[in-house]
């Protein structure tokens, strides 16, 4: 898939924003993560944002977003606001699960995100069953089902593309291949080629997930193809994790080395936007001032908020 040359400023900084606040972000959960103020597990994704902001900018709000346990940067990407993002990584009532759900269990119903699974392959499903509830009461929203590659190899995942196709159901699948299963490499857990798999169900595209114009540009056909009644698409984005799979510390996989020239999304797309005069280098300091201004609000307004109590309450 080619890159998107003709994108307008206004998308690609948004492009921008949006994989610079899960970056950032991400850098301040890691600084913070070793002091214990957040109980719960985090999986980070750092190196992977491009997936997240280019598919997102073609979603709604009525849309349903369906995650696994690595959410934090597509939930930011759909709509989440950072200071419930922050709150309940802090454990806050005032966070998107009231405190109780933590880093892998977020919720906004407002943006679309009716939940997320720490089970592998737990989100597949989900995202069926709701492109299945919007035919069957004719509206106009998507179902989308957001893993990662391990999840593939999941009974579930060849039952859902089955059922989505069968029904032609408006689904869109979109697999975050970092190449790992924790600290297996894909060639050590799967014996299908993703894409190839995928493709005997519904049109597949594989895209360069460290390009966020590339995956823009598929997400974009992808999307618009769903809207216009061509049933489900599967979206497979080729991406790079330059963090262990969980917690604070960078990857130390030698086979995992990163080169930021080359795997680095924002760094890509600021040179694109410098060099076809879009954005000056000004600019993009002061975007980047300006997101982390926004993370100290968010963690100030966590901070400030109170625990929830032993009761649960109703979300």
């Amino acid at each position: 898939m080619p890159r998107n040359k003709t994108i307008q400023r206004d998308a690609a900084m948004w492009l921008l924003r949006t994989m610079r606040t899960i970056r950032q972000t991400s850098e301040r959960i890691a600084a913070l993560y070793p002091t214990n103020v957040m109980e719960t597990p985090v999986h980070l994704c750092i190196g992977q944002e491009a997936v997240a902001a280019g598919v997102c900018r073609h979603l709604t709000d009525a849309d349903k977003l369906f995650l696994g346990h690595r959410t934090h940067g597509p939930a930011l990407a759909k709509g989440l606001p950072l200071r419930s993002l922050m709150a309940e990584l802090y454990g806050r009532t005032t966070g998107c699960s009231h405190g109780y759900g933590g880093s892998m269990h977020l919720l906004d119903l407002a943006h679309g995100l009716p939940g997320s699974s720490a089970i592998v392959g737990g989100s597949i499903a989900l995202g069926v069953g709701a492109g299945l509830a919007a035919k069957m009461t004719a509206q106009n929203f998507l179902g989308v089902s957001w893993f990662g590659d391990a999840a593939t190899n999941a009974g579930v995942f060849y039952e859902s593309l089955n059922f989505a196709t069968l029904q032609k159901l408006p689904v869109l699948f979109v697999c975050e291949d970092n190449g790992y299963s924790n600290v297996m490499p894909r060639a050590a857990h799967s014996a299908h080629d993703i894409q190839s798999l995928a493709a005997q169900f519904m049109p597949a595209c594989t895209v360069d997930g460290t390009d966020v114009l590339a995956v823009y540009a598929a997400a974009q056909d992808a999307v618009d193809a769903i809207r216009t009644g061509g049933g489900p698409q599967f979206l497979h984005c080729r991406t790079k994790r330059w963090m262990k799979h969980q917690g604070h510390e960078r990857c130390d996989l030698p086979e995992n080395a990163v080169d930021v020239a080359r795997d680095c999304p924002i760094h890509k797309l600021e040179a694109f936007l410098r060099d076809s005069g879009l954005a000056s280098a000004a600019e993009l300091v002061a975007l980047a001032r300006q997101i982390e201004g926004s993370i100290d609000d968010a963690i100030r307004f966590a901070e400030s908020s109170p625990f929830p109590s032993p009761h649960l309450v109703e979300v």
